[in-house]
């Protein structure tokens, strides 16, 4: 008896700990120190409903808003701002970036007046009132580039801020692990705070040829990359020296958070030397003034003229371009000159290029832009030229910035997040081809008229659009070389997702088979769907999955009393736990699917099974029985 009362006292007092109170003190102290993952997950846990303190809505936003998770940052500077519209104007201008990160320019006008009211001597408040109604539309400025992948990044690490270190080799910024053993890593790896990834280092890369993808990898040997986050470098012609942006640590320069008793760095601009293979001798380059950001250096080919970016003393606001002249041995520099308001504005102009015919590349988060980081071109011939945005395709709602462009090679790259992690593409001028086939019926082989098709490449932008005519046919004109995916829409049938690639010459395709689409049965006790798929890691609704859910979506609406349980299933990859979690997480994405079209949420309840019930038990899966285990069911628990 008095084990089992014990027993007992131990278990409540694990479930007591289980079950913490939120802490607002830890999560403001989690935000003081930047690990914005940690307070957003605690400020989370301190919202209230409709008596959730606005405090609580700010610091959501701003945590969101440092992740660039966009429509979560959008979604709370709202409510914060709902709630008390005299906060902070600064607050109507992160949720203006922010809905223009998600294609709600009319939206996101409505809240740059109100900054502007608010801050009528800023100077991003006067571009904007001279440009309020330039934010684009769709297919009216397309670009002449197409993006495709690079060959350079890693599926889960981000990747980006690219130069030329020769005409055969590429510099370019991760913060993809240093080291291959899982005990290495935790005894020596830096991780920056905020994301818990580690620290960013610079990594060269050898390019193959023109057409095919980048290879061999290799982080850049020396003192260069220890355990300070690093970013984009450039080299000096006489590939004797590098210049790099760093943090200021390496200098012993930084700001002191007194809060939390923790130093803050600054990223700066640095140099080093080769000696060999690696690179000695790091020195902060001389014109840095101490307190001041200097990031992103681009070098002439001559090497005469640093490029940077900085918000020193002299800057309109937020980083201005700014140029340096530099003697022959690479290290006396002169007296940094500003580019002046043709290029800079009250908002961020950042990653300056020059291409050979005197264009001048750079990045900006002006008005006007898709949102986020636009790229902007610049012809320095023409004294009276004005910047021109790059246009759709180049740039997105995301953040799409660093552009190097190789015109001997007819190709660059450029650096975006557009789909949801930063990323290098390679770019190319658009060659155009042209695509035909045919619809029909998969069982009668009759044509189908009014088809819809949606050519998109592997980011999901849309290269075509077109439907069939009478006789089921249809042609377009898709870049040449690419790969692509077309979304086969037509009502009554089931929605089709085909892959190909497109040529040189004209391409006549194959017939492509719809299947008429027939009511869900029900089948010992359950709905019966095809597959809902997701991607490998994920919980987001896939467009496939979407139209299939609809199928059910009409079915519940049919039939008023229906309550179901949404069971999902992973395969037996990875841990038991984690499993669990992500099938916990499909099941509610999926109950959050049905809630967004319209069904009560009283008539939905959710469980994940991870792989504790697999519908093919096996030890060493093969890919098949792994998708068969990959499943969500929908078990009717009232009609």
């Amino acid at each position: 008896m008095r084990k089992a009362i014990v027993f007992l006292f131990l278990i409540l007092a694990v479930t007591a700990q289980g079950k913490r109170k939120p802490s607002l003190k830890k999560a403001d102290k989690y935000f003081a120190r930047t690990t914005y993952v940690q307070a957003k997950d605690e400020y989370t846990r301190l919202l209230r409903g409709r008596h959730t303190p606005n405090y609580i809505y700010q610091q959501l936003a701003l945590c969101y808003d440092e992740l660039g998770l966009s429509v979560q940052a959008a979604q709370y500077y709202a409510k914060a701002l709902e709630q008390d519209p005299a906060l902070n104007v600064e607050f109507y201008y992160r949720l203006a970036y922010n809905l223009a990160q998600n294609g709600r320019y009319e939206a996101a006008e409505v809240a740059m007046r109100k900054f502007a009211k608010g801050a009528p001597e800023d100077a991003r408040t006067h571009y904007f009132l001279q440009h309020a109604k330039e934010y684009p539309t769709a297919g009216a400025n397309p670009s002449t580039y197409f993006v495709e992948e690079s060959g350079i990044n890693d599926s889960f690490y981000a990747d980006h801020s690219v130069s030329w270190s020769t005409t055969d080799t590429l510099l370019f910024v991760s913060n993809r692990t240093k080291y291959k053993q899982k005990w290495v890593r935790r005894l020596f790896e830096v991780r920056e705070k905020g994301t818990s990834l580690p620290n960013t280092g610079i990594y060269q890369a050898m390019i193959k040829s023109k057409d095919e993808p980048v290879y061999e990898h290799s982080l850049v040997r020396g003192r260069i990359n220890r355990r300070f986050m690093d970013g984009q470098a450039v080299m000096h012609p006489s590939n004797k020296l590098i210049y790099f942006t760093s943090e200021s640590y390496r200098h012993r320069k930084f700001r002191k958070n007194k809060t939390v008793k923790q130093r803050q760095g600054m990223m700066s601009l640095f140099w080093a030397e080769r000696k060999g293979k690696k690179w000695r001798k790091i020195k902060v380059l001389p014109f840095v003034q101490e307190g001041f950001t200097y990031v992103n250096p681009f070098i002439t080919p001559k090497g005469d003229y640093l490029y940077f970016a900085s918000n020193q003393p002299g800057s309109i606001g937020g980083l201005d371009l700014w140029r340096v002249s530099i003697e022959e041995d690479g290290k006396t520099f002169g007296e940094p000159e500003h580019l002046g308001d043709r290029i800079n504005t009250g908002y961020n102009e950042d990653y300056p290029f020059i291409s050979g015919d005197n264009t001048l590349y750079f990045t900006s988060d002006r008005w006007g832009g898709y949102g986020g980081l636009d790229i902007y071109a610049l012809d320095l011939n023409d004294s009276q030229a004005k910047p021109q945005n790059l246009g759709e395709g180049i740039n997105t709602p995301k953040d799409d910035f660093n552009w190097v462009y190789n015109s001997q090679r007819e190709y660059g790259f450029l650096s975006t997040n557009r789909i949801g992690r930063q990323d290098i593409y390679r770019v190319k001028p658009i060659c155009g081809t042209q695509v035909s086939g045919v619809v029909q019926d998969g069982e009668t082989k009759d044509v189908l008229a009014g088809v819809q098709l949606t050519f998109v490449d592997i980011s999901r932008q849309v290269l075509a659009e077109v439907q069939t005519d009478a006789q089921g046919r249809f042609t377009v004109e898709v870049p040449c070389d690419k790969a692509y995916v077309i979304k086969v829409e037509k009502e009554e049938y089931f929605y089709k997702e085909e892959e190909g690639k497109s040529k040189k010459e004209e391409t006549d395709l194959k017939p492509i088979l719809l299947r008429k689409q027939v009511q869900p049965q029900i089948q010992d006790n359950k709905i019966v769907l095809n597959d809902i798929p997701f991607g490998f890691d994920q919980a987001t609704i896939t467009a496939v999955g979407a139209h299939e859910l609809d199928r059910l979506v009409a079915f519940m609406q049919e039939h008023q009393t229906m309550r179901i349980l949404i069971v999902a299933h992973t395969d037996q990859v990875g841990k038991e736990k984690y499993n669990k979690k992500l099938s916990q997480a499909r099941a509610d994405a999926t109950a959050q699917y049905l809630y967004d079209k319209g069904i009560d949420a009283q008539r939905v309840e959710t469980k994940g099974m991870g792989s504790s019930e697999p519908k093919v038990p096996c030890k060493t899966c093969t890919d098949e029985e792994n998708q068969q285990n990959r499943r969500s069911e929908f078990i009717i628990l009232q009609r």
